[in-house]
């Protein structure tokens, strides 16, 4: 039986995912800032008969402090986990910041994933075959705006969600570059356009009408993950556009770069203590 931790597990994408492995048999822990989602998904966990393979924590995870505390209390309750997932996602039509200073959707979508990684590396690495999956959208095309990384200057929702799938590569390719153990498989996974409630409600337009008409149902977004997860690549850092190979050779995973941007989220988690 693993142990599977997932950001945003008690909606969307992430639940689906969650709700696969529970129907398999494993032991899943959903993390979710609504109470009402995770007493959803405690519900559906019961319908399955999972109740006792199944558990939630409430956290926002836009908050650093709130993440550090998700680490601790995993670390205390649940002395190995075989894989972490990174569903929690937040898409802004305006800039807003959280209570500690930072861009909302740079907090939750970037920051709160480099935390998780490196907080529970020692646990990760106590499974036989670890897997960190950063769902993000990775292998499109775009730039680090290294100048304004929050997007504090000029906020487009839709280049603002784009540059996190940059910031999240990159440091994909940095926790690989640290790892000096290698046991831990990083996977960076693009869905690609899936009718999840978050997307579904970001979008207008001709954008809400495709995800409506085109997009994956989760139900399927689903299947390509588990495959994923339960047949990993050998090598300890890749990246997949669903079920499609996505080239490490652009420059979109420079090291230099991953190194840079490393450096600069420690300096910005030291500032919050």
């Amino acid at each position: 039986m693993k142990t599977i931790l997932i950001t945003g597990g008690a909606s969307g994408l992430g639940k689906g995912v969650a709700l696969h492995y529970l129907a398999a048999g494993d032991r899943v822990i959903a993390i979710s800032n609504s109470t009402a989602n995770g007493e959803a998904f405690m519900g559906e966990a019961k319908e399955l008969g999972a109740e006792d393979r199944a558990g939630f924590f409430q956290a926002d995870l836009s908050l650093v402090e709130e993440t550090k505390r998700i680490v601790e209390a995993i670390k205390s309750d649940f002395p190995c986990l075989d894989v972490l997932a990174f569903f929690a996602s937040k898409h802004s039509r305006e800039f807003s910041e959280t209570s500690e200073g930072f861009e909302v959707s740079f907090a939750l979508d970037y920051m709160s994933r480099f935390i998780l990684s490196y907080g529970l590396k020692k646990t990760l690495e106590k499974a036989h075959d670890p897997i960190i999956i950063n769902v993000c959208g990775t292998g499109m095309k775009g730039n680090v705006n290294w100048n304004d990384l929050q997007h504090k200057s000029y906020f487009d929702p839709m280049k603002v969600m784009m540059h996190g799938s940059r910031l999240n590569e990159l440091s994909g390719v940095a926790f690989a570059s640290n790892d000096a153990i290698g046991k831990i498989k990083y996977i960076l996974y693009n869905p690609m356009a899936v009718q999840t409630p978050g997307m579904m409600e970001f979008s207008n337009g001709a954008m809400k009408l495709y995800y409506t008409l085109a997009a994956n149902p989760i139900e399927k977004a689903v299947l390509p993950i588990v495959i994923l997860l339960d047949n990993p690549p050998a090598t300890v850092l890749s990246a997949y556009k669903k079920n499609k190979n996505v080239s490490l050779d652009s420059p979109n995973f420079d090291k230099e770069y991953a190194i840079k941007l490393y450096s600069i989220t420690k300096e910005l988690l030291d500032s919050v203590g």
